[in-house]
């Protein structure tokens, strides 16, 4: 966020390895859609439920990783280690990307809720036990019901979020009404 030399510098060491696992996880999403994708990528609903149980998961903790990254600049801002070397304030470019993340929070909220219903959804939906025209019929001459699909995963109940304008604006020593 800055160039500005009297700033703490980065520690290569450090930000490898966050950086690092953010770029395996555009590439393990980027592999799903392609595996996903081909004629034989999916095996039946039990795979399609598996899929989304996984992806539901990752949603949902999405949520607790924005929620760091905010918190983690909130506290550089409060220690006076983040100046803004280009435009406009560095409180409003803060506020701007608190209100950006609490935005995206609540998308992946939605999101995570929508993975949810479509997983009920096909809870109950199973393969013919036909298998897929590209295999081979199995040995034994009959084709077999594929396994059950796995049961959901129940996540705690939901609590509504508390207003976290007033909290933000506290962070950033921010006090507007209507932020």
């Amino acid at each position: 966020m800055t160039s500005n030399p009297s700033a703490i510098s980065r520690n290569a060491q450090v930000d490898h390895e966050p950086e690092q696992l953010a770029e395996d996880l555009e590439r393990a999403v980027r592999s799903l859609k392609q595996a996903v994708e081909e004629p034989d990528g999916l095996a039946g609903p039990a795979t399609v439920h598996a899929v989304l149980d996984a992806v539901h998961t990752a949603v949902t903790e999405l949520d607790h990783l924005l929620l760091q990254l905010e918190r983690f600049l909130t506290r550089q801002h409060a220690d006076g280690h983040l100046v803004r070397d280009h435009g406009g304030s560095l409180d409003g470019a803060l506020d701007d990307f608190g209100r950006a993340i609490l935005h995206a929070r609540h998308l992946g909220a939605g999101c995570g809720e929508a993975i949810n219903q479509a997983r009920s959804a096909i809870n109950h939906v199973h393969g013919t036990g036909s298998p897929p025209a590209t295999s081979a019929p199995p040995l034994g001459g009959t084709a077999t019901e594929p396994a059950p699909t796995a049961p959901i995963r129940r996540d705690a109940p939901r609590v509504t979020p508390p207003d976290c304008r007033g909290l933000r604006a506290r962070w950033f020593g921010i006090f507007r009404k209507g932020v």
